[in-house]
């Protein structure tokens, strides 16, 4: 499989790179949406059948998911229409009293409070949080100011620097006659203390690079460290380690999430749809609890 991961990696690049590019092409808006739709119908997926001992509501959590993720789109593409928002207020609230009322419509009594819980579970953790990506990528909607087409490749850059540079430390470590040190065993056998220091190392380095040569992106690195350091070219380097660190750390924090929940469910990838990958799940996992952070992170520095 490892033949594929390296095709696979530069045809997911590319296609990320095209439907960002697009967000303001009139011909290439529309592949944001359906690539995201696309990445939570199949994530959320594989995370029912995670679930499967728990019978969560599939077909209806695949609906819910696919309307929160399009509301989501239209909530952050159109930030000012009242519409959108109306569209976003309704598809929540169908999605949530929905998942309350199926156990009344199809009769199930037994286990109706795990199939509601393992529901939530993934329309809170998939739609919900690729919603806060496309939040990013669309932030130039609501402030004209910034360009999200450069923030979001930015901050995806600095959540799977860390992934990347931590499976290269790690293996060149396990390799050597030194060995590594398992980080967290019991949850993931093959993840070590240096490939952690390796993630966070190369994830620093992007977004340092990144601060000093991204338009926007600088400017926004700038106002997170221009109060710790007076020299404008240190401040961007202190602000894009803060904002490194933190993203760093959630992403390692989100990829750890997924192990546990591969683990409980007895499996080894989540899903088959990404040759040499495994499931959109194995390479989204460290994005998603990060989206939120992004969002907040970006909206924050929008203000001042």
């Amino acid at each position: 499989m490892m033949k594929y991961r390296l095709p696979s990696a530069v045809f997911l690049i590319a296609l990320f790179a095209l439907a960002v590019w697009g967000i303001y092409k009139p011909y290439l808006f529309w592949l944001l949406p359906l690539l995201a739709m696309a990445c939570v119908f199949f994530g959320s997926r594989e995370m029912f059948a995670m679930l499967k001992g728990s019978e969560p509501f599939e077909k209806w959590g695949l609906f819910s998911a696919l309307l929160l993720t399009a509301a989501g789109y239209l909530f952050f593409r159109y930030p000012f229409s009242q519409r959108a928002r109306v569209v976003l207020a309704f598809s929540l609230i169908l999605a949530f009293i929905g998942t309350f009322l199926l156990p009344l419509i199809i009769n199930r009594i037994k286990g109706a409070l795990n199939s509601a819980a393992a529901t939530f579970l993934v329309l809170l953790y998939i739609p919900v949080c690729f919603s806060f990506l496309l939040g990013v990528a669309l932030i130039g909607f609501r402030f004209t100011s910034m360009d999200g087409r450069f923030f979001l490749p930015y901050f995806v850059a600095i959540v799977k620097g860390a992934d990347i540079g931590a499976y290269c430390v790690g293996t060149l470590f396990a390799k050597s006659p030194l060995g590594n040190h398992k980080f967290v065993p019991e949850i993931s056998p093959k993840k070590s203390i240096e490939g952690v220091f390796g993630g966070l190392a190369l994830s620093l380095a992007v977004g340092i690079l990144g601060a000093l040569y991204l338009p926007g992106v600088s400017d926004a690195m700038l106002k997170i460290g221009g109060g710790i350091m007076s020299n404008q070219e240190l401040g961007r380097i202190v602000g894009a380690a803060v904002l490194s660190l933190i993203l760093c750390l959630l992403g390692i924090v989100g990829d750890l999430v997924e192990s546990v929940w591969k683990r409980d469910s007895g499996i080894k990838d989540s899903g088959n749809y990404i040759p040499g990958m495994g499931g959109v799940l194995d390479v989204v996992d460290s994005l998603l609890l990060t989206a939120p952070v992004m969002y907040a992170l970006i909206l924050t520095i929008s203000r001042f």
